[in-house]
């Protein structure tokens, strides 16, 4: 039994069982990738993150809006201005859309009808885009469905129909990279085969490195994506490509080894696991500083506090993991096969020795000044020429989505940034539905407005990017200034009148009246006094008639008496009537007598009238002035900066328009509101960053000492995001190469235990890499008319290239090491020595990276054109420049002290030949 045990640990067949059982519990425990790269594949931002702590106020919002994110159902007609017929279709649209808000998980729906002070915010100046904003719930399904259904439900006939937002864009970027990665992931193992197979002319050695490949990658997968799922670290949507890169590559290399060694091995006659024994105890130290200094200086990167790094630290646990299956996986298979691995073709002919870097090193050893110049030459304008422009936006790479085509749209015909606005959110712990914070609101929108980069700005008191007249000074200053001029025109009519009243009042002509009525009196009592003697004496001339006519009896008297009887009957009526006149006298004096009086009092009351008058007159020609003065004042208000400020009556406030504005950009509380800025440029722009700084300036010089002075401001939004990405990844990228290239360096000094040679050729590579970054830049550029690469490319590239310096720095670094004799002696043979196997590196390095042109992706591109090129220009260059330096780094210093004697020796010399001719004159005489 024993006997059986140690066979089988001879035969390493314990190992494979433990791979075995690792590659089966990390295939059973593998979380759905695609589901990972959708959730979790963009980068998580910091929770002190602007845009994080915008999404922590949303989801407290109130206003049945708590979680969630705002979708923009786009409606095009491509042949010009939406017609009315078409917009009674999206009307109809949105109406039927209404009706399954809730199946949807629609909130709220914003449409020009519901709320026509947004209109022009909603309805594009050419008038044939229409935008019906959505705020729905993140609990409704994932955005991938939801969008599918949204876009099915809003079809219009005769329209271009989109649905579209930041979210749903991203989440097309992780589909559409993660619809890529299988391919890639096949395409790399395939030509690893490939590859391998015309290394060793191999059918079997190509299988046993795929199969160690495959193990290593969905062992570490599985370990990253549980991470993941289940502990919440750092995930990318390149994760899966970025370790198969790393793995492959490190695999292929490290097979590579180990087949060549038991090549040779086996082929002079050992025995398949003595050979195998061997090859691991040779190259098993070579493997293990390789795998450390690749897991050191990888896993370092978990010290990042940004995602996306810190995601690149699963690397450090894959390169450990490919590490040990190097040397205990392979060597499974090697000693069970031995020679046979390499069938058909069990023995290969010696290959011809590589006289590439002989010829370099030799030509650096014999002109090393000038192989310098020359490679100074060569790569300094182009690393000079600095073309480094970085992209942020991740719709690059996205093929026919309508979400991006829809986002196109928006920015087509309402500006570049209004499918990725900036939300401005203001907390505070005051209502806000008040004249003096909605004062400053509004001095807010229109500061930002005035800030270049900025398009237009909504808010609660301009909710269609344009002030509303009536809520004005100025506005309220022109209908109280019409008021004042018909009060004005008023006051001139009352003035006149009462002058013409004054004048109709005039107490000379009552006096006149007085003195007529006066005199009247007087006549009617003397009329008074002659009537009454009248009649005395007609009384008396009528009784003396009757006495008469009794005793005359004569004819003449007869005839008298009868005309005396006339008379008497003719003064009986006048006395009748003198006595009705009398009477009437009376009444007339009666009635001239209360006239007099009367107008005496009228006239009294009359000249005080008419002093009233005259005060009034002089009173409204006074008020007139003042009114003229005011009517000046207010004039010169309505022109100045100060009527331009906002001023809401109770009863404005009150109105149901702005009612429904508060509604909209205000919480539940009425303590946060928000303000919606969109830009003139794509949240990618190069200058976002700096616009979104000077917003956030001036937005807290603003308010400060005003009502909201306490508030709290966040920013949200794509542009916000991108540009939290950019911040942080401009800030971390330079610390990630000096982490990871410091490490790699500081571990080839330790292995060389050489500062200065190992320098050199660090450098060498350092130089090589941002010579093929920038071919590579040049070419896509030329290529594709796109001279901006996505900003994780650098990251990407960042892999293969490590990788690459690692393997082929290490190996010089151990020949360096193990040289016993001087350095300009083993210069040539041991840079040769390395160089015979840096073709097939070369190959390996080139054929590795070629799987990532399957997925069609112009970041993924660039990531291998950076490899190919730096591997290149790295394999001509180190040779050149570690010959170079190596020889003047020992003739230099040996050459100073020559130099200084021989400056020594020749000063020494003409001082003694002036002191010769003065000894000869002094002796002579």
């Amino acid at each position: 039994m024993q006997e059986r045990i140690r066979k089988l640990h001879h035969n390493r067949i314990f190992a494979l069982v433990f791979w075995l059982v690792v590659v089966f519990a990390a295939i059973v425990t593998l979380p759905n990738v695609k589901t990972i790269i959708q959730y979790d594949g963009q980068p998580q931002l910091a929770n002190t993150s602007q845009p994080v702590k915008a999404t922590q106020l949303k989801n407290n919002w109130g206003r049945n809006l708590n979680g969630t994110y705002t979708v923009n159902a786009v409606f095009n007609n491509p042949d010009g201005a939406l017609t009315n017929k078409q917009l009674a279709s999206v009307n109809k649209t949105v109406s039927e859309l209404q009706k399954r808000a809730n199946y949807y998980g629609v909130q709220k729906i914003t449409t020009m009808t519901n709320t026509p002070t947004s209109k022009p915010q909603l309805l594009s100046k050419d008038k044939s885009t229409e935008i019906v904003k959505l705020e729905v719930s993140h609990n409704q399904g994932t955005v991938r469905q939801l969008t599918s259904q949204l876009k099915t439900q809003i079809s219009t006939v005769g329209l271009n129909t989109y649905v579209t937002s930041p979210e749903i864009i991203s989440d097309a970027a992780n589909e559409h990279i993660s619809s890529f990665t299988l391919i890639v992931i096949l395409m790399t193992m395939l030509i690893a085969l490939i590859a391998m197979g015309i290394l060793f002319a191999s059918i079997i050695a190509p299988i046993i490195t795929f199969l160690a490949i495959l193990i290593s990658y969905v062992t570490t997968l599985s370990l990253a994506t549980n991470l993941a799922y289940h502990w919440n670290f750092a995930y990318s949507e390149y994760t899966p490509i970025f370790l198969l890169l790393g793995i492959s590559l490190f695999t292929l290399l490290t097979s590579f080894w180990f087949f060549r060694e038991l090549r040779n091995l086996t082929d002079d006659g050992a025995d398949s696991q003595a050979a195998t024994s061997k090859v691991v105890s040779d190259l098993g130290y070579r493997i293990l500083i390789s795998t450390l200094s690749l897991t050191i200086a990888f896993g370092s990167l978990m010290l990042f506090d940004f995602s996306t790094i810190r995601a690149f630290g699963l690397l450090g646990i894959g390169f450990a993991i490919t590490g040990i299956a190097s040397v205990t996986l392979v060597p499974v298979f090697t000693g069970m096969l031995g020679n046979g691995l390499f069938w058909p073709k069990k023995t290969r002919p010696r290959l011809k020795d590589h006289k590439l870097w002989f010829h370099l090193t030799k030509f650096g050893l014999w002109q090393p000044w000038i192989a310098i110049a020359v490679v100074l030459y060569l790569i300094v304008p182009v690393i000079t020429a600095d073309r480094t422009h970085l992209n942020y936006d991740n719709t690059q790479d996205i093929p026919n989505n309508q979400a991006v085509q829809g986002a196109r749209v928006l920015s087509a015909h309402f500006g570049q940034g209004k499918a990725t606005p900036v939300t401005l959110y203001i907390s505070t712990n005051q209502r806000l539905d008040n004249q003096n914070q909605l004062f400053q609101l509004d001095n807010l929108t229109k500061k930002l407005r005035a800030q270049p980069g900025v398009a237009a700005v909504t808010s609660v008191t301009q909710p269609g990017g344009q002030p509303i007249t009536q809520y004005y000074v100025s506005n309220q200053l022109s209908s109280l200034n019409e008021n004042i001029t018909g009060v004005v025109g008023q006051l001139g009519t009352v003035r006149n009148d009462i002058q013409s009243d004054r004048n109709n009042l005039k107490q000379r002509s009552l006096k006149a009246e007085v003195k007529r009525l006066n005199k009247l009196t007087n006549q009617t009592n003397t009329l008074m006094s002659d009537s009454s003697t009248l009649q005395s004496s007609l009384q008396a001339a009528l009784s003396r008639s009757t006495a008469a006519g009794s005793t005359s009896t004569s004819k003449r008297i007869t005839r008298y008496i009868n005309q005396l009887n006339a008379v008497n009957t003719e003064l009986n009526t006048a006395v009748n009537d003198l006595t009705t006149l009398s009477n009437s006298v009376g009444t007339v004096n009666t009635d001239a007598t209360t006239a007099h009086s009367n107008l005496s009092n009228y006239a009294e009351a009359i000249k005080a009238v008419s002093d009233s008058l005259k005060t009034s007159k002089k009173q409204v020609a006074g008020m007139q002035k003042s009114m003229n003065k005011i009517y000046l004042y207010l004039s010169g208000l309505q022109t100045s900066e100060a009527a331009k400020s906002l001023y809401l009556s109770p009863t404005q406030i009150a109105s149901g328009d702005f009612q429904q504005s508060l509604a909209n950009y205000t919480d539940a509380k009425v303590h946060s509101t928000y303000l919606t800025v969109t830009l003139k440029q794509a949240p990618n722009a190069k200058d976002t960053t700096a616009t979104l700084q000077q917003l956030k300036q001036v937005a807290q010089s603003q308010l400060r000492g005003t009502v909201l002075k306490d508030a709290t401001l966040t920013f949200s939004g794509q542009p916000v995001v991108a540009s939290t990405i950019q911040t942080q990844y401009q800030h971390d990228l330079p610390r990630v190469l000096i982490l990871v290239f410091g490490i790699t360096l500081l571990l080839l000094v330790l292995f060389s235990r050489s500062l200065l040679q190992a320098g050199y050729w660090f450098l060498t590579f350092l130089a090589s890499a941002a010579a093929g970054y920038q071919l590579t830049l040049l070419l896509m550029g030329w290529l594709t008319g796109n001279n901006e690469f996505n900003w994780q490319v650098p990251l990407l590239a960042f892999i293969p290239l490590t990788v690459l310096a690692v393997v082929e720095l290490t190996q010089l670094a151990l020949s360096y090491r193990l040289n016993d004799g001087p350095l300009l002696d083993w210069l040539l043979p041991g840079i040769n020595e390395v160089g015979q196997t840096m073709r097939h590196s070369l190959f390996i390095i080139i054929a590795g990276v070629l799987g990532l042109l399957a997925a069609e992706s112009q970041t993924l591109t660039a990531v291998t054109l950076i490899t190919i090129f730096t591997a290149i220009i790295f394999n001509l260059f180190l040779p050149l420049m570690a010959s170079s330096f190596g020889k003047l780094s020992v003739v230099l210093p040996a050459q100073k002290p020559m130099q200084f004697r021989r400056k020594k020796r020749s000063h020494r010399k003409a001082t003694r030949s002036k002191k010769t001719p003065q000894s000869h004159d002094e002796s002579s005489k």
